[in-house]
């Protein structure tokens, strides 16, 4: 299992060469709000929730304390962390940010900006599995290496990474969190789509909790099997197989308790005139 200091030690600690020698240079720079652009590994797309507006009358009344921490880019500084802070300045009106600029390659940035929103709680579930899904297909990182980081275990780094299989109604339900990530994970045992989004409209309507989705689902899977399992009557195997033989078709019998049908399927109309021929007795 991989330590789990990483999320307690800070942004510095981890990424040591961000923040060293402050003592050389000034803590910050003031830099024009529009020479700054968002992070382009930003894991976060909703930022228009209440604790953002909380932010926003914050800065309003106080400004920035903390710096944004940036790098340089062709055009300006792109924002490695604080996107949060620079949106709110914006909507606060300020023209001038505090900003201190490091050196940075796209993981790290790609890396930094994951963890700063796990510390902070920001991302959904969907968010932070297309944060690991980024780190792993456009960095090679493994999921050991990604626990590592951000001080959580493998298995939750790929439990959180399936979310991502789930059908679009899901992933929005989750997002808009009609349902919770147990219930996104208790939907993943369901191998059909269209039975997730079905099962997603029983928790919906009747508010499941995870461990009733849990049951239901096992209920379902269980109904499955049995289905399944159950075996036809040897004699009508075996009657099955003759039928076939002498009509040269697929012959299938089906049995409900006091009624059934008797399929027979033919393969064109050549087929099938010669089906009806044959059952008519007429050569």
């Amino acid at each position: 299992m991989p330590p789990k200091h990483s999320l307690g030690k800070g942004l510095g600690a981890m990424f040591p060469d961000l923040l060293n020698n402050i003592g050389d240079k000034p803590a910050f720079v003031l830099c024009g709000i529009e020479e700054l652009t968002p992070n382009r590994f930003q894991p976060r797309r909703a930022f228009n929730d209440a604790d953002q507006r909380e932010l926003v009358v914050s800065v309003r009344k106080s400004g920035i304390i903390q710096p944004i921490v940036v790098r340089k880019a062709e055009n300006g500084y792109e924002i490695i962390a604080g996107e949060r802070r620079w949106r709110a300045a914006q909507a606060a009106g300020l023209k001038d940010v505090p900003v201190i600029i490091r050196t940075a390659d796209d993981r790290e940035v790609a890396e930094l900006s994951l963890i700063e929103n796990i510390q902070r709680e920001a991302l959904n579930p969907v968010e932070e599995a297309d944060a690991y899904q980024t780190l792993m297909t456009r960095f090679s990182l493994s999921q050991e290496e990604i626990a590592t980081r951000v001080g959580k275990d493998r298995s939750t780094i790929a439990n959180t990474v399936r979310l991502l299989k789930l059908p679009d109604a899901v992933k929005k339900a989750l997002i808009g969190k009609g349902i919770t990530a147990g219930h996104a994970r208790a939907l993943l045992a369901l191998d059909a789509q269209g039975e997730q989004i079905s099962v997603l409209k029983v928790i919906q309507k009747k508010e499941l909790n995870v461990r009733e989705t849990e049951r239901l689902i096992q209920r379902l899977k269980n109904a499955s099997v049995k289905k399944r399992s159950v075996k036809k009557d040897p004699f009508l195997t075996d009657l099955e197989r003759d039928l076939s033989s002498r009509l040269l078709a697929a012959v299938q019998i089906r049995t409900g308790r006091k009624k059934g049908t008797i399929e027979i399927r033919y393969t064109s109309t050549e087929d099938l005139n010669r089906l009806v021929l044959l059952l008519l007795d007429r050569k």
